[in-house]
């Protein structure tokens, strides 16, 4: 008994580790995040951790509801247009949701192992800077992305997540502060000088906002908005990447034709209304898993409106494809991260807040829930905060 305890020991450190090593790929390589989070996943059942499921479900609200929209996209399979290796494919992309309870069941009752993934996630933010300084610079070969391992839509997030993750520690941290505060200003001046995703320009104004009215009193929150505008307005004036990338947008919105832009914001303009369309006529539980490609095509014959597999908006995806109900819990789970949150000691629910807050925000111009390493930011890093509020078992704390 005592050596079968001390394997399902062994087993759950592994399971842990391979957590924390799936936090570090996160922001630069989606294979890795697959390798690692399968062998959390077949710890977690070696383990016989996966015995725990049930009690999880019933004290984790956010586990429960992730689990249920997972459990409705499987139940979309039945009632979707497309074929049935599509809509697996489709349903693969969410898997995200199903890591909630055994991330929170690999982490709880280890503050070690919470600490190190949330470090190791940090970790792998500065690898992704670093390699883009480096590649601007000409010191490493420039990758298919440009200055960057991964999309543009994809660094500037991670670039915008990362600052604010610093702020938060520098104002927490004596000893290290100027280590974090020089980490957010090097990550500022990636975002604004070398990365062109526009989405992280936005999510870095949000979670600016956020870090203002978390820190803040009312009338320095004042003070703070106004240095807000200050300093965009100074970015804006000095970095052609920011004032070239916002320009545009707004050209593209002026300039507008439905049907037929083929501007990135005009697409999108397209698709979304399409979404609402499709929306109307199966608005209960939609077309199913993976029908949003089928559905759209067929809406689209004999227009000049371009073919996708994604409008690039969480919340119309997800409404085309599951209904008002499927969206209503995608919209239960944010808000329910939002009040489990205050369960939880600062500045851990600050950190957890700016996670839902950045996943909201980023939703509405793309699909992030669908995206591989936003999905994994998502669930993982939130699940290092809602550990500590899950109790382990005796027999397995450390």
């Amino acid at each position: 008994m005592k050596t079968k305890k001390t394997i399902s020991y062994h087993l759950s450190q592994a399971g842990a580790f391979s957590v924390i090593a799936t936090c570090f790929f996160i922001p630069f390589s989606t294979a890795f995040i697959a390798l690692f989070s399968i062998l959390a996943v077949l710890f977690w059942v070696l383990s016989g951790k996966f015995m725990e499921l049930p009690e999880i479900l019933r004290n984790s609200p956010v586990s429960l509801v992730a689990c249920l929209l997972f459990l409705l996209f499987v139940i979309g399979l039945v009632y979707s247009p497309a074929d049935l290796a599509d809509g697996l494919s489709n349903l693969k992309k969410y898997r995200e949701l199903i890591f909630f309870p055994i991330v929170i069941s690999l982490l709880r009752g280890k503050p070690w192992a919470r600490t190190s993934a949330e470090y190791s996630f940090i970790a792998g933010c500065i690898v992704l800077m670093i390699v883009s300084f480096g590649m601007s610079l000409s010191l490493i070969t420039s990758h298919r992305f440009g200055d960057s391992l991964v999309y543009h839509i994809t660094h500037s997030f991670f670039m915008s997540v990362l600052i604010f993750w610093s702020a938060h520690r520098a104002a927490e941290s004596k000893q290290d502060r100027y280590f974090w505060l020089f980490i957010g200003i090097v990550a500022l001046a990636n975002l604004t000088f070398l990365a062109p995703g526009r989405i992280g320009m936005l999510v870095l104004v949000c979670l600016a906002v956020l870090y203002t009215i978390q820190r803040f009193s009312l009338k320095i929150q004042l003070i703070g908005f106004m240095l807000l505008v200050a300093l965009s307005t100074t970015l804006y004036l000095s970095s052609e990447n920011v004032s070239s990338r916002i320009d545009e947008a707004i050209e593209e919105i002026q300039t507008y034709e439905q049907g037929s832009s083929r501007t990135s914001v005009g697409m999108r303009f397209d698709w979304y209304t399409n979404c609402l369309a499709l929306f109307k006529e199966k608005p209960l539980f939609g077309h199913g898993t993976g029908g949003f490609e089928v559905a759209h095509d067929n809406l689209i014959k004999g227009t000049e409106i371009k073919r996708t597999g994604n409008p690039h908006n969480e919340y119309l995806f997800i409404a085309v494809q599951l209904g008002v109900v499927g969206l209503s819990l995608f919209l239960l789970l944010l808000v329910t991260m939002l009040f489990t949150s205050l369960k939880l000691s600062k500045p851990d629910r600050w950190l957890l807040q700016g996670i839902v807050i950045s996943m909201t925000i980023g939703c509405t111009l793309n699909s992030f829930l669908y995206d591989s390493q936003q999905g994994h930011y998502f669930v993982f890093l939130s699940c290092v905060f809602l550990a500590t509020i899950q109790k382990s078992p005796p027999e397995l704390q450390v």
